[in-house]
Formats: C-alpha cells, sequence, structure tokens
C-alpha cells in the first residue's frame, strides 16, 4: 500500500510539474520547455525535457547557435537528466513499463539508450558523479535510500543506512 502510495504521490508531483505551472502558481496554463535544464560539463550544451509528439523526451541545445536537437522519441516520459563526467552521455528516469521507473542513459551522439537498472522498485533522481557512478534514489526493500551503480549496470551498492526510530 506504501509502495503504490508513494508511486502515486511521484506521479502527482512529476504530472503537476510537467502539466503547466497554473497549479502552482494560479493563472493560466503555460508550455514546459527547457525543463530540469542541465549544462554539459564544458559548458556548451544545455539539456532539458520538453513536450515531444507524444510524451515529455528529452533535448540537447548548443548554447552558442541555439540548435536544438531532440534525442528521444517515444510514447514514455524521460525526466532528470544528468550528465557523464565526459560530457558524451545523459542519464535519466523513464517508466517503459507502467508504474517502474528506472535508471537509463543515452549517448548524445549516437542516441543509443542503456537500461541502467531494472528493479521494480522506484529508481529516481539519477546524478553522475564525477567519479563515473550514478548515484540515484530508490525505495528497494521498506524505505527510500541512496545507491550508486556503475553505467553499464553493474555494482549497485547502498550508500544510505537506516536511521534509528525515536523508539529505538
Amino acid at each position: 500500500m506504501i509502495r503504490k502510495t508513494v508511486k502515486a504521490l511521484l506521479l502527482l508531483a512529476l504530472g503537476t510539474a510537467l502539466g503547466g505551472c497554473a497549479f502552482l502558481g494560479g493563472g493560466e496554463q503555460k508550455p514546459v520547455d527547457f525543463w530540469q535544464p542541465v549544462i554539459s560539463p564544458d559548458g556548451k550544451y544545455l539539456a532539458y525535457i520538453s513536450k515531444g509528439d507524444k510524451s515529455y523526451e528529452l533535448f540537447i541545445m548548443d548554447l552558442e547557435s541555439k540548435e536544438e536537437r531532440q534525442l528521444t522519441s517515444n510514447e514514455f516520459d524521460e525526466v532528470y537528466p544528468s550528465w557523464s563526467p565526459d560530457g558524451t552521455k545523459l542519464a535519466f528516469m523513464a517508466a517503459q513499463e507502467k508504474e517502474n521507473w528506472d535508471i537509463f542513459t543515452i549517448d548524445v551522439t549516437t542516441g543509443q539508450i542503456f537500461r541502467v537498472t531494472t528493479d521494480p522498485a522506484v529508481d529516481a533522481n539519477p546524478n553522475w558523479s564525477a567519479s563515473g557512478e550514478i548515484v540515484f534514489n530508490s525505495d528497494r526493500g521498506d524505505r527510500w535510500g541512496a545507491y550508486a551503480i556503475q553505467p553499464d549496470g553493474t555494482e549497485l551498492r547502498e550508500l544510505s543506512f537506516q536511521r534509528p526510530t525515536a523508539e529505538e
């Protein structure tokens, strides 16, 4: 029950945020462009989420020329992009199956997508570390925690610990 509630809240927050800002600030709904922007390590590109034909997709833009390139085009939303330290890939979260958010990477040159996690838990908020690992949140087990994984999907490890409760 708690797991479904957490997933529902995550999807509600995501839908509210991406559905326009009328809910947050009142007034008219505005288009959601350049959402969750992140600058490439070399400072030349901006990666972001914007509405594609059927869902929210990943885009990059050359900051000098303002040339935009859509990286993904499918029927499921991609969110929370994070650049690799060398600027060749982006990590992001997406739900290819209903209510199963996982971590993926995409090569920004070739468009090749790789699914990093496949757990039925919600894997969210990927952040590519300077060491090359992808750090993310997950509700694996009975609580949310922080995890790290190699971009090839190996060497998963939990970074967080279970805090004692007030009763302990």
